[in-house]
């Protein structure tokens, strides 16, 4: 079993990330933690997830969060590509 980290940066953005769970075909999450990040909430999703359908349900994620890029976008570290953060699209 693969651990997957989905950490969501702002509180209007839960229930839409949520709702791209759903559509990506992931179960309940295993562990829902709650926090700050200055004066942001953040929940950090985890869930355990088989080998064989990790890489699958993983790009299913990414590919809906992609389909609305003026709503909310989808990082994740260099090397790390099991932890990913979604928040806002950045303003430049």
């Amino acid at each position: 079993m693969d651990t997957l980290v989905v950490t969501i940066i702002g509180q209007d953005l839960f229930k839409m990330v949520v709702d791209k769970f759903e559509l990506a075909g992931f179960n309940q999450a295993n562990q829902i933690n709650t926090g700050m990040l200055g004066n942001l909430k953040i929940q950090t999703h985890i869930f355990e997830i088989s080998e064989d359908e990790i890489i699958d349900k993983r790009k299913k994620l990414l590919s809906a969060i992609g389909d609305e890029p003026m709503r909310m976008m989808a990082l994740f570290t260099a090397g790390d590509w099991m932890r990913i953060i979604v928040m806002k699209p950045l303003k430049i």
